[in-house]
């Protein structure tokens, strides 16, 4: 078994254990996040609609990248360019985000979330992350 099948099943068996602590999540997750990063508030014209999505998007893609899936290179170049129309997100952004859903996700689910469960979410979050950044054009810095 591969370093990715392990990290596909327990993914997918916290997910399972989370069950209904996942309710509420998304607005959680969106609404810390904007409050830690309020230059994007405006970008997200209707919230409510973008949070669930968001939330669904991000832990599918995790778990796809685990799973070795063929379309998770097409999802992240799909999440920059929806998101470009937006803001002028960058990699760190998207990483924080992964690591606030991973947080987030293992709070809720407190003793029940599985050891090592952090740390695969992480690593797929890493490698997202690090699609993102070869996919993001660079920009140029402006000076002050």
């Amino acid at each position: 078994m591969t370093e990715h099948q392990t990290d596909h099943a327990v993914m997918e068996e916290s997910l399972e254990l989370l069950g209904d602590r996942y309710d509420g999540m998304a607005a959680e997750l969106f609404d810390h996040y904007i409050a830690d990063h309020p230059q994007y508030a405006p970008a997200f014209l209707n919230p409510e609609a973008a949070r669930e999505r968001m939330t669904r998007e991000t832990l599918e893609a995790m778990l796809g990248l685990a799973a070795g899936e063929w379309w998770v290179d097409h999802a992240v170049a799909n999440f920059i360019d929806l998101h470009h129309n937006y803001g002028d997100f960058t990699p760190q952004d998207y990483a924080a985000w992964f690591a606030l859903v991973i947080e987030t996700m293992a709070t809720r689910a407190g003793t029940d979330w599985p050891a090592g469960a952090s740390a695969a979410w992480q690593r797929q979050a890493d490698g997202l992350v690090a699609k993102v950044a070869a996919v993001t054009p660079e920009r140029p810095h402006s000076s002050a």
